[in-house]
């Protein structure tokens, strides 16, 4: 006899117990608090290393949205669960066979355990095979069974038997487009136990790519509980083109910013006929500001690719900003020094799955990130300016759905290194390795007033360190990126720093699919930073709000806002109105 489990992914999570995420949640954001800060006046014009020439978000998430299939609801159990009956058997010990085939044997035995001394009925025997069943299912072996062997009471020892459900055949649906290496994909193989974890994992490296959509349906032969996986799936094309207009640049190098991304999903799948679901990208931008005398532009390339619990990435990027500046004095009037940065970053990470459930996703990662950069004065090399700097990261990303909220957080070690030709940077105190950490975390939180559906968002950042850390890694509050309400060409830097942002999203009611996704939203950002020894201080804190709106129409995206200082030092320039807006095309 055969039967089919269906298991799709993008679905609804289930209940969590949500408590201890948000103690935690809590406990990081009221740590921070009495954080003691000052700043160090940012030099915008020299250091344009510090610039960061932001992308579009590229669809290839650190943590891809969790897969779920329905499982089974907890068993409703009698009050007197372990009562003893009139008609009943002492029960000293229950006997797990099979039991060190199971990764969860310790959660059976405890199940198991729960009815040792009992006199048990049976109801009590229903209660308790019902029971270990259902743990079964919830750590994901949703085709093992448990079921009662010949002579199973023997001087008070109670045998059970867990079948286990193996795979027996990961394939394709005779309707899938593509052959994807199912064997690469999914962490399971033949003979290995049927795994919940392990399918959504593999559903969610087929689905990781924007343009594949991806169903999987088990098949379980219930004479030997072997089961055939089969996969439909379909992509509805090879490659994608993205691109963005912004006004987020800085002055002095263009505040008008433009970019290109290609991106190309299966890229290897024309000269392998098994995809390996791996994504390849080329980016290109520049500014739009079309003034010989100051610009920028950079190049970039990405591929990543899964197998398994793995995930292997590396991105590169390279480019130049350039401005010019002229003097006041007989001698130099009319006369124009041009100043120029080239820079190159490689950032390669391996990320592995630490542990996933009904409801969350845990990853760690590791990775080296080589940055390199050169200044020029008129043509001549500025010394002091030079970066060829190798770092290592350590990291951890958790992903939790809840039944009011959905969480992210993560931690990212970093040590600096001697490896691949790095040099110490020009002008460092010590030449102790830098060492940072730095901690993030947000809510998405859903809510509604009447019939009208809002959304509230606050996400936290914090960087610590007691490294004399360069200026690549100095933590900056001020701009659309972290403190709105300001604009990008003055910032406060520092070693270390936290912010906190805070989004109130109205989703419009409006009917109809011109306008998807249509948000009106307000939000206040408040930011610290501090420096050891507090050279060049210029204030400490900032804080502002913005106002706008931003949604989708047809294949075009908008985020149109205005943005208010509320708290700056009193030397800190910024303008009483901050206008910006963000334009992305997909195709």
């Amino acid at each position: 006899m055969i039967f089919k489990i269906n298991v799709r992914g993008r679905d609804k999570i289930g209940d969590f117990w949500w408590g201890i995420l948000c103690l935690l949640y809590l406990q990081i954001m009221i740590g921070m608090l009495p954080f003691k800060v000052f700043a160090e006046m940012a030099l915008p014009e020299m250091d344009l290393l510090e610039m960061d020439i932001a992308e579009p978000q590229i669809p290839n998430s650190i943590i891809p949205p969790l897969s779920h299939a329905q499982l089974a609801s907890e068993p409703v159990l009698p009050e007197n669960l372990y009562n003893d009956e009139v008609q009943c058997v002492a029960i000293n010990n229950v006997e797990l066979i099979n039991l060190d085939a199971f990764p969860n044997a310790a959660h059976l035995k405890e199940k198991a355990e729960e009815a040792h001394g009992r006199c048990l009925g049976e109801q009590g025997l229903s209660v308790l095979v019902a029971n270990l069943q259902q743990q079964l299912v919830v750590d994901g072996y949703i085709t093992s069974r448990v079921v009662f062997v010949g002579d199973s009471e023997r001087d008070g020892t109670l045998m059970l038997k867990l079948m286990p459900g193996k795979i027996e055949d990961i394939r394709h649906h005779q309707d899938s487009v593509g052959n994807a290496h199912l064997s690469a994909l999914f962490p399971g193989k033949r003979g290995d136990l049927v795994n919940l974890r392990h399918l959504e994992q593999g559903l969610e490296n087929l689905q990781r790519l924007t343009s594949v959509n991806a169903t999987l349906d088990v098949e379980l032969n219930r004479e030997d509980l072997s089961s055939q996986i089969i996969v439909n799936r379909q992509q509805s094309r090879l490659w994608r083109i993205n691109a963005y207009l912004d006004d987020a640049g800085h002055d002095a190098v263009g505040r008008y910013r433009t970019g290109l991304i290609l991106s190309f999903d299966n890229p290897l799948s024309r000269y392998n006929p098994l995809s390996l679901s791996d994504l390849l990208y080329f980016s290109v931008n520049r500014d739009l500001d079309s003034q010989p005398d100051k610009g920028h532009n950079s190049y970039g390339v990405h591929y990543s690719v899964p197998y398994g619990n793995w995930l292997f990435s590396m991105t590169g990027n390279q480019g130049e900003r350039y401005q010019s500046f002229s003097f006041a004095g007989k001698r130099l009037a009319g006369k124009k020094f041009g100043y120029r940065s080239h820079w190159s970053v490689l950032d390669t990470q391996i990320q592995h799955l630490l542990t996933r459930g009904v409801n969350y996703k845990t990853v760690g990662y590791a990775g080296v990130l080589i940055r390199q950069s050169a200044s020029f004065w008129t043509h001549r090399e500025i010394d002091i300016q030079r970066f060829n700097t190798t770092d290592w990261q350590l990291g951890i990303e958790h992903l939790h759905y809840m039944p009011w909220a959905t969480f992210r957080g993560g931690v990212r070690y970093q040590q600096g290194a001697s490896w691949f030709g790095a040099q110490p940077i020009p002008g460092k105190m010590s030449t102790a390795p830098a060492r940072l950490v730095d901690i993030t975390s947000s809510l998405d939180i859903p809510f509604k007033i009447g019939t009208q559906s809002f959304q509230y968002r606050p996400a936290f950042s914090q960087q610590h360190t007691y490294s004399d850390i360069s200026s690549l890694d100095k933590f900056t509050i001020g701009g659309r990126s972290s403190v709105r309400g300001f604009n990008e060409n003055n910032a406060l830097t520092g070693s270390r720093g936290w912010s906190l942002k805070n989004d109130i999203s109205w989703i419009s009611p409006i009917p109809g699919q011109t306008f998807v996704g249509q948000q009106f939203y307000i939000g206040m950002d408040y930011g610290e930073v501090s420096e050891q020894g507090q050279p060049f201080l210029l204030g400490e804190r900032l804080a502002g709000a913005v106002v706008g709106t931003r949604g989708n129409y047809h294949a075009f995206g908008y985020d149109f806002n205005v943005g208010v200082p509320i708290t700056k030092p009193a030397e800190f320039d910024a303008d009483p109105l901050v206008f910006g807006f963000t334009l992305t095309w997909q195709y």
